[in-house]
């Protein structure tokens, strides 16, 4: 398959999969912000909040042992910034995000496991990057390691039945890895994994770390940066069963590892078993199974290699053994926690529009609140105002914020056609509240227009005409996006809630304007 096509199908992909929300706005300015020597704290605070998720899971990994310090409870993100420092903070960002990005659509493919494999191999070029004697940045180092893989989990998640006869192809022939990925997508994973990586504008020194490399000829006058993601993942691989024949043996992978990086060759296994550890205590906050870390424990005949596995093995099964009551409490005090932020956010939001309807405040005001609000307090990824033309015949799109905004944005931006896209035309005429739980259940993908659901890819959605006297000037809609989860109860009735100021707000003008 030639290069172009393979790209083809990918981008293909990913826009029936709605991409992959690392490489959107939210990764690119906290990677500028941070690059930047005028920003501060605050301004990489607010780039971070902008995502509600990523706050609540970045100030959850601050308040865990591995990063906090005795400096009292982090409940804020700009503090968060502050005690963990930029370039930790980015790499954080990208890895929650990165793990975000990727679903278990095909477990026989095991992308939980990829995933894993990267945040280890980055774990441990971030720490023999320290270790070293070069001058290396361990940041640079972690990031370059944790897209290093970046072009195969592309494939796998993109391309399943394709990456499946490339997996047949190298059990079952004696072809070199790389010449089976060249043969079968016209580039190998390293260049296509940069190659996206440049795409999304990643800069060159992480860009320059992502390529395959020649070991034979690695020495200590070696650059430490552009070679250490190629060999932590090789050491990964290896340990994990997944390596080629015909790459480079375990001890070669460590051989040059102490060479390049000045580390004792014994030090580099102490590397990986504490990283090991490390990647195992703060997996679950990452979203990710300590399970997926276990690897398979058989005899090879490489003493050294089987000796560091059968470590590995019996420290994975011990954390393991207690991922699931440690989830499940964390995941109740998780629960009630967010409840208790939200019910107060919920509580100050609903005040602040009390406070502009008694003092009459522009109508705009208003509804820029209740957007911001469905936003902060509620589960929803996306919210929305549309507002309906007098002739009844075109919406147009005046306020929306939320993950993903443009395919949504550009499908209601829309006239009336007589056509079944039609039917929230015929929703906003009929006056009434239209609530999508969940597009999987109850026939709703087949029900609603197909543009609709192949477009705009939410799992569930809510959508409460707005009426000013007697005349329907808009909707107030708000979504979660698919594989999200469904639209909760407590997410409607506090959408609901925020609506009835809304149309509180729109009484009060309509009056206003009639004196």
């Amino acid at each position: 398959m030639k290069y172009t096509e393979t790209l083809k199908n990918i981008h293909k992909s990913l826009d029936r999969l709605g991409d992959l929300p690392i490489f959107s706005a939210t990764i690119n300015r906290i990677q500028q912000i941070s690059a930047s020597d005028e920003s501060d704290a605050m301004a990489l605070a607010m780039a971070i909040m902008k995502d509600t998720g990523l706050s609540a899971r970045l100030l959850k990994l601050a308040n865990s042992p591995t990063y906090k310090r005795g400096q009292g409870n982090v409940s804020v993100v700009s503090r968060a910034v502050v005690l963990m420092g930029f370039n930790r903070i980015k790499s954080i960002c990208l890895t929650l995000k990165l793990i975000e990005s990727f679903h278990d659509d095909h477990p026989d493919l095991d992308v939980p496991g990829m995933m894993m494999r990267q945040f280890l191999s980055a774990n441990i070029a971030k720490e023999l990057a320290l270790r070293s004697k070069q001058n290396v940045d361990p940041e640079e180092a972690y990031m370059g390691a944790l897209l290093f893989g970046l072009g195969e989990v592309m494939v796998a998640c993109t391309l399943p039945d394709q990456y499946r006869e490339m997996l047949r192809l190298k059990d079952t022939t004696n072809k070199k890895w790389s010449f089976i990925q060249a043969e079968a997508l016209g580039i190998c994973f390293s260049d296509l994994g940069r190659e996206m990586a440049a795409g999304w504008g990643y800069p060159k020194q992480i860009l320059n770390t992502m390529a395959e490399i020649d070991v034979e000829r690695l020495d200590d006058r070696s650059d430490l940066l552009t070679c250490l993601p190629y060999l932590s993942n090789g050491l990964v691989q290896k340990l994990y069963g997944q390596d080629s024949k015909h790459e480079p043996s375990y001890d070669q992978i460590i051989d040059s590892i102490s060479s390049v990086g000045s580390v004792p060759f014994d030090d580099v296994g102490d590397v990986a078993i504490q990283c090991f550890r490390q990647v195992a205590k703060v997996s679950r906050n990452y979203g990710l199974k300590t399970k997926s870390l276990i690897p398979e424990y058989v005899e090879t005949g490489d003493v050294t290699k089987d000796d560091m596995v059968r470590k590995l093995a019996f420290l994975a099964h011990g954390e393991a053994e207690q991922d699931e009551p440690e989830i499940a409490q964390a995941a109740n005090a998780d629960t009630h926690e967010q409840k208790a932020i939200r019910s107060q956010e919920q509580l100050d939001y609903l005040k602040q529009l009390t406070e502009l309807i008694a003092a009459e405040a522009n109508i705009h005001d208003v509804l820029k609140l209740v957007i911001e609000a469905v936003r902060k307090c509620t589960n929803f990824d996306r919210s929305m105002l549309c507002l309906l033309a007098n002739s009844k015949k075109h919406l147009s799109v005046k306020m929306i914020e939320g993950e993903l905004i443009e395919p949504l944005q550009a499908y209601f931006e829309r006239d009336k056609s007589g056509k079944a896209d039609d039917l929230f035309f015929r929703v906003l005429e009929k006056q009434v509240t239209l609530l999508v739980n969940d597009l999987d259940e109850e026939g709703w993908s087949d029900r609603l227009p197909e543009k609709f659901v192949d477009q705009v890819k939410c799992q569930g959605f809510v959508l409460i005409p707005l009426v000013m006297g007697k005349r329907v000037i808009g909707m107030l809609y708000a979504d979660r996006l698919k594989r999200a989860g469904p639209v909760t109860e407590d997410d409607f009735n506090t959408f609901n809630q925020f609506a009835t100021q809304t149309r509180l707000a729109l009484m009060y003008a309509d009056s206003k304007a009639k004196r």
